[in-house]
């Protein structure tokens, strides 16, 4: 069922007793501050890492205890009503005995209840000591936690842990539960977050940058948003995502979970993509790559002075990568484009049709960068028009980038079958 945007989407937090719940705070703080409305639920063991009263304060409401599960003087069962009260959950902290009880079906306390009980989506960050984590019990559990049509997983992080080692284990960062709740109200349909499982995604963002001289670089306004958010958008419905990404002007976080390859120059990427390109079924092409380069390197500062005459001596077109690449293109591959474009929305036909001619790939994305409050960065919203390669075009209305990337997929999906 499609969420109600006309009232504060209701978000039950729960938290079980692993160290990284001391996080959970600063999420509630988030949450509230974007007009959420937010309920706490903590385990017995959670209840002795993070208090009680700072959650009460910080969600505006009464966080909830295991203890409050069978009170005298409730009416009905307290787990079926938060279950029935919520929009969606978030599980963070999740501990391996909080997964363990859940898949089991063991309803002990009031969070796993809570859990067994709810078919709303829920969101989990997982968060253990390494060994526990590859423990092989737990891999089966939560191999079949991404079975449920309804659960988003996000995989933990690779860092330091609370136990002084270094290992897979680190709760996902509270910007990339943050984007994966987004991505959960974005999606407006019924939940499956694994329709994409078995599909292996290429996507490349930023931009690519050409070396003047070892003070200056030419280089462009991407700042990889776009790119790094529909790898997400794609790895979140369970596909394998690989993503090759010039220097990113954005948080850092929001690549966890996904493999990604950094690269600086036009070439770097054409590289890249040819050693990645062959296990891929869909590559996105969304890098600004930079058009333009000087034909010899030089190891030396340009005077400011020779700077114009330099350039009209050596300055020469970047190859175009999609074109390079269409010899490479298998059967079941799929090749989407992306055409950034200024004010010429009556000829945009025409110039899709000639990128078609010189990409050759299936479909192309045109959006627009001079409209106010459009184009670059993580904050702007984003509209456009999808075009295959017989004209058709497909208008996708202004909204956040990780709803249009999800939406992208989804007409990717459609046009494909």
């Amino acid at each position: 069922m499609p969420f109600n945007q006309n009232r504060k989407i209701k978000i039950l937090l729960l938290i079980s007793g692993s160290i990284a719940a001391v996080r959970m705070p600063l999420l509630v703080s988030k949450l509230v501050k974007e007009n959420y409305e937010v309920k706490c639920v903590l385990t017995k063991n959670a209840e002795k890492l993070v208090k009680p009263l700072s959650l009460s304060v910080l969600s505006r409401n009464s966080c909830i205890l295991d203890e409050d599960q069978w009170k005298d003087n409730q009416s009905s069962p307290l787990h079926i009503n938060l279950c029935e009260w919520a929009d969606l959950i978030i599980m963070a902290p999740l501990t391996a005995t909080t997964l363990s009880k859940w898949i089991h079906g063991n309803g002990e306390g009031l969070v796993s209840s809570i859990l067994i009980a709810n078919k709303k989506p829920v969101i989990v960050a997982p968060a253990m000591n390494t060994n526990m984590w590859f423990d092989k019990a737990i891999q089966n559990n939560y191999k079949r936690l991404n079975t449920y049509p309804n659960i988003l997983t996000i995989y933990p992080n690779e860092g330091l842990l609370a136990c002084d080692e270094i290992g897979v284990g680190k709760i996902p960062s509270n910007d990339l539960i943050h984007l994966a709740l987004q991505f959960v109200l974005s999606k407006n349909q019924n939940y499956n977050f694994n329709d994409l499982a078995g599909k292996t995604f290429l996507i490349t963002g930023g931009s690519t940058s050409e070396m003047i001289d070892p003070a200056r670089r030419i280089t462009n306004n991407s700042s990889g948003t776009m790119g790094l958010l529909f790898a997400q958008a794609a790895r979140f419905r369970g596909a394998n995502v690989t993503y090759i990404h010039g220097p990113l002007k954005l948080n850092e976080d929001l690549k966890d979970g996904i493999k990604s390859i950094e690269i600086k120059t036009g070439n770097d990427l054409h590289k890249a993509i040819k050693t990645e390109i062959t296990t891929c079924d869909y590559l996105i092409m969304n890098a600004a790559v930079t058009d333009i380069k000087l034909s010899n390197k030089i190891s030396t500062k340009i005077a400011k002075k020779d700077l114009s005459q330099y350039f009209s001596e050596q300055l020469e077109l970047v190859p175009d990568i999609l074109n390079e690449l269409r010899t490479l293109k298998k059967a079941h591959q799929l090749f989407m484009g992306f055409c950034a474009f200024t004010g010429e929305f009556d000829n945009l036909r025409n110039i899709v049709k000639k990128k078609f001619e010189i990409k050759g790939c299936d479909l192309i994305f045109a959006n627009p960068i001079d409209i106010e409050g459009q184009g670059f960065g993580y904050s702007s919203k984003n509209e456009g028009w999808l075009f295959d390669k017989n004209g058709m075009k497909f208008y996708l209305e202004k909204t956040s980038k990780i709803d249009l990337a999800n939406n992208l997929i989804n007409k990717i999906i459609s046009i494909d079958k």
